[in-house]
């Protein structure tokens, strides 16, 4: 999953370091309505905010079309009901646990699936998050997990040429520096992958500007 992490204090770097580990791309991003934007913007899963304790006015400010995952040092009953009646999506107070947080990314990442139905699914492609798997009719590909990322971002973007940089970024979270022969790697290994698998690499070259995914 590819997650925008903004934290009012600093970030936990425990945290962010074990989601990365796990195979989700973490950008860091400065508290506020930008980086609710940002997620909204470039197609990430899920904006994750973290915070000393729940205050329902700045989570009313994070309005995203991202689920929104709040996590607090401490909270009563009554403030985590304040929270999801701000906007919140779901809370989880420290201590956290990883696989914890993995298991509610994931059932938040499924619920957003189902309320918004993607121009791939309308087009007969179905995305197995959990088995890494995309499918149409009885024929399926096996996706690694930078595969799927890469996949995942481009169908949200059905129809927009993506330069190598933006790919770039969004595969690796800003954190490293920048390897255009990596992708160019990774897209021609999946293109490969999906012609074999399903009949169709999906994924197209615009010379001089990047990649495009078309769903004819």
């Amino acid at each position: 999953m590819q997650l925008i992490y903004m934290s009012a204090r600093g970030a936990d770097h425990w945290l962010v370091e074990g989601l990365r580990e796990m195979g989700h791309v973490v950008e860091l991003a400065a508290w506020g309505r930008e980086a609710a934007a940002l997620a909204a913007e470039d197609g990430y899963d899920l904006v994750l905010a973290d915070m000393a304790a729940l205050e329902p006015g700045p989570i009313a400010c994070l309005s995203s079309e991202a689920p929104l995952l709040v996590l607090a040092d401490a909270a009563e009953a009554a403030d985590r009901v304040a929270a999801l009646r701000a906007g919140a999506d779901a809370c989880l107070v420290r201590p956290l646990h990883l696989i914890e947080v993995q298991t509610l990314l994931m059932a938040l990442a499924r619920m957003s699936d189902r309320l918004h139905a993607s121009p791939a699914e309308r087009a007969g492609l179905r995305l197995d998050r959990g088995a890494r798997r995309l499918s149409v009719g009885s024929h399926e590909a096996q996706l690694s997990a930078a595969e799927f990322r890469l996949i995942t971002f481009l169908l949200r973007r059905e129809g927009e040429v993506i330069d190598l940089a933006r790919l770039d970024r969004h595969l690796l979270g800003g954190e490293a520096e920048p390897q255009p022969q990596r992708i160019r790697a990774l897209i021609t290994r999946l293109r490969a992958k999906l012609r074999r698998d399903l009949g169709a690499p999906l994924i197209h070259p615009v010379r001089g500007h990047g990649y495009v995914l078309r769903l004819e």
